[in-house]
């Protein structure tokens, strides 16, 4: 393995504050080049070390590592003595998952040290500009995904990753090389080619060599110049969005001691939210902060505060004003009160004592609240016998209450009690329509005190507050700390011109539904904690407080909602309904979104957040005519859009990509299917004989010409899956390319029950006249041989 010539700089570039990247040069004339002006120009603090010179003993101090090339293999101790500290900085890096880089024999020694294989001199050697394709998963990478469809790097290389270590995804591909790019974990990528390299740097190459082997050196820096602007833009986009992942990281795990520096007055400080937890800014993005936050619309409160959430964490914050029209500002600490955001604490408690066989959810709400049962259907004898799930669902046919609600928040147990016992009238059966009742969810809270005998608040703070450490969270503005920043509540009629003080609403029988106050960095736990249930590895410590299992059912819509109501203007959506505690939709290119929202006389609330990314958003304000519902919304989606987010992680049975396998190697030989491939249902060859089937193929073959000789692994041309029992993938043809679809049935031991071949569309990922999905940005990884 060679490296393209450079001289390299000096030690470091960029000192200061920023965070630290230690970049290590394996050969004095491989230096990283313009690499190490792009990541100084994002703020980074460079580091470089010569690898002949001495290498620290540790990655500690370190926010990100970047290895460069070099004329060696991985494990050549030899040549290359400092080797052995160099793969032990690499095994730390894997274990802490730091945002690392591994260009060439940087990225050879990633996959050595991981358990992969790097052969020398074996197969075929890539010199000059090689256009460089991300997989599925590589346009899902927030790094690999800067190069679109394909974009060219600069190779100079004879050695090779033979195979990828375990666990490891492949990100990208060339013509002749399938590993061109992957990743370990979430944030350590080995690259076979070199961002750091231009057109310009394959002029210092060595001329004879380059003609023994049949190369012509002056015809490849032509070439290379040819493309240089595609190169030098998708380079400097890949090394941004490293550097963006760097600084991520690194204010991710200082932000306990500095999230109050990333708190300001203007639209940077989210901005940098976008950088930090997307990796991927974009003009739409920052386009909607401006729509958003924007001077009209900051006018509708004295205060406001709105956040990105990463994960759980923090990643910057806008806030605004003055929460107590005093002199005092906004901070990210400020306290707001979340109102019926209370719901799903309560849910999430009900739903605890559940698993501990303490409440069941399936009881009718008459074994709990006295007098219930007289509620009825108008000029009928139809009674009331919603169950406490209905209620929690709401789906309980008593009719939508807010503004009652709101009113009677601090309402005594006695007078809510005298009109349940007058009898309540239903607007819909039980059990069939959703209506939202304020009175209807605070009787499971009043279930849970008949169950436990104690008040439901310090149920909710004993089961799930006070385990996830949600010390900011609380039911009564009296419970905080003398000199908490709380927001004082405030109403105009006047859009913002004058702001008038509201009443502290005190918490009475429908408190359990409205009394909470929380701040954005409680709230990002919260959010985290619920949407870390749909992730392959679980926090033993959430699943102490409450189940995956229970969490994901508690973020599944039980009850449908129209999707032309509030909240939805302006949304594509393909469905939505009422979980408990929570809304889930069902967006057309995200997929699942989960959120809801708050209002009291006084104060506006919503937080959302996207289980397959991670990322959420909490915005509050001190004033009920603030849109907290639109602002953080579009918020979230303009996050998830410039950071190219998957609406969905797919892992797909061992058993679908086998049959796959299968079935693509009968397609490109001609074969089609027939009896002789396992794992066909009975149905599969009686909805179309052998015979149909190579048919239908010869015909779109017609239209798509032959199938390429070497289409590459299937695993390349995966598109999608909406699930792990199903694959969609691409044959490239002469002309075209063809579109496969399996779908699995799940027995014990799996059978293809459908497959079908059909002619790409235009953009080669959809067959003809298909219309879009959010399937189409699901993530797909799949299982190791």
């Amino acid at each position: 393995m060679t490296s393209p010539q450079h001289t390299p700089s000096g030690d470091t570039r960029a000192a200061g504050d920023g965070p630290a990247v230690l970049v290590i040069v394996n050969s004095p004339t491989s230096g990283p080049r313009r690499l190490g002006d792009w990541l100084a120009e994002s703020g980074l603090r460079v580091v470089e070390k010569l690898g002949s010179e001495g290498l620290p003993d540790s990655i500690e101090g370190y926010d990100g590592l970047v290895m460069l090339g070099g004329g060696m293999m991985p494990d050549d101790d030899v040549k290359g003595p400092w080797l052995p500290a160099e793969r032990d900085l690499a095994a730390q890096a894997i274990d802490a998952d730091l945002p690392t880089l591994g260009i060439c024999l940087g990225g050879q020694l990633l996959a050595h040290v991981a358990g992969g294989e790097v052969r020398a001199d074996h197969g075929p050697k890539e010199r000059g500009a090689t256009l460089i394709c991300p997989n599925d998963l590589g346009r899902s990478d927030r790094l690999l995904g800067t190069l679109g469809e394909g974009a060219p790097m600069i190779e100079n290389h004879q050695d090779m990753i033979t195979e990828l270590p375990p666990g490891s995804v492949l990100l990208a591909s060339s013509a002749a090389l399938a590993n061109q790019a992957f990743r370990i974990g979430r944030h350590v990528r080995g690259l076979q080619f070199h961002p750091e390299a231009s057109a310009e740097s394959l002029s210092g190459w060595d001329d004879a060599a380059m003609s023994t082997e049949g190369y012509s050196l002056a015809e490849l820096v032509a070439a290379a110049r040819e493309v240089d602007a595609a190169n030098t833009a998708a380079a400097r986009d890949l090394v941004a969005a490293f550097a963006a992942e760097v600084r991520a990281e690194a204010r991710r795990s200082g932000a306990a001691n500095g999230l109050d520096a990333a708190v300001g007055s203007d639209i940077q400080g989210l901005d940098g939210v976008l950088r930090d937890a997307a990796a991927r800014v974009s003009t739409a993005a920052e386009s909607v902060l401006l729509q958003r936050l924007d001077p009209r619309t900051l006018a509708q409160a004295p205060a406001c505060v709105a956040a990105v959430t990463f994960r759980g964490e923090v990643v910057a914050v806008q806030a605004h004003g003055r929460p107590r029209l005093d002199d005092s500002e906004t901070t990210a600490r400020t306290v707001f009160r979340i109102a019926s955001m209370t719901k799903s604490f309560l849910a999430a408690t009900a739903l605890s004592l559940r698993d501990d066989g303490l409440l069941d959810l399936s009881d009718p709400a008459a074994r709990f609240i006295p007098g219930i049962d007289r509620a009825s259907m108008p000029d009928t004898r139809t009674g009331f016998d919603a169950t406490l799930e209905e209620l929690l669902s709401n789906r309980s046919g008593l009719a939508e209450d807010n503004p009652w609600g709101d009113d009677h928040l601090p309402a005594p147990r006695g007078e809510i009690a005298g009109v349940i016992e007058e009898g309540l009238t239903l607007s819909a059966y039980p059990g069939t329509t959703y209506q939202y009742s304020n009175l209807g969810v605070s009787l499971v809270g009043r279930a849970i005190e008949a169950r436990t005998h104690r008040p439901v608040d310090e149920v909710i703070a004993e089961r799930i507050l006070n385990p996830l450490g949600l010390s900011m969270t609380r039911p009564k503005a009296s419970l905080y700390p003398e000199g908490t920043d709380l927001a004082a509540g405030y109403r105009t009629v006047d859009s913002g011109e004058t702001f008038t003080a509201q009443p502290v609403l005190d918490a009475g029988a429908l408190g359990c539904i409205g009394e909470l106050y929380s701040d954005v960095a409680d709230l990002a736990t919260w959010m985290h904690f619920l949407g870390s249930a749909f992730d392959d590895f679980h926090d033993p410590a959430h699943e102490a407080v409450l189940s995956a299992a229970t969490r994901r059912r508690m973020q599944t819509a039980h009850t449908l909602m129209l999707t032309t109501d509030w909240p939805f203007e302006g949304k594509n959506l393909d469905g939505a309904g009422y979980g408990y505690g929570v809304i889930v939709e069902a967006d057309h290119r995200f997929g699942r979104i989960v959120q809801h929202s708050g209002g009291l006389p006084g104060y506006s609330s919503h937080m959302c957040w996207h289980p397959a990314s991670g990322v959420g958003v909490v915005v509050m304000a001190n004033s009920d005519s603030f849109g907290t519902w639109r602002v953080a919304g579009d918020l979230l989606r303009g996050v998830l859009e410039a950071a190219g987010a998957p609406s969905a992680s797919v892992t797909l049975w061992p058993q679908t990509l086998d049959a796959a396998r299968r079935l693509d190697a009968a397609v490109i030989s001609g074969r089609c299917i027939g009896v002789e491939h396992y794992r066909l249902a009975r149905n599969v060859l009686r909805d179309a004989t052998t015979e149909e089937r190579h048919a239908r193929l010869e015909r779109a073959l017609e239209r798509t010409g032959p199938i390429l000789p070497d289409p590459g692994p299937l695993e390349s041309r995966i598109l999608t899956a909406e699930g792990p029992a199903s694959l969609r993938w691409r044959i490239p043809c002469r002309d075209g390319a063809l579109i496969a679809d399996m779908r699995m049935v799940g027995l014990a031991d799996p059978l293809v029950q459908a497959f079908s071949v059909s002619v790409a569309g235009p953009d080669g990922r959809k067959p003809i006249g298909e219309g879009s999905r959010a399937s189409d940005h699901h993530r797909v990884a799949w299982p190791e041989d």
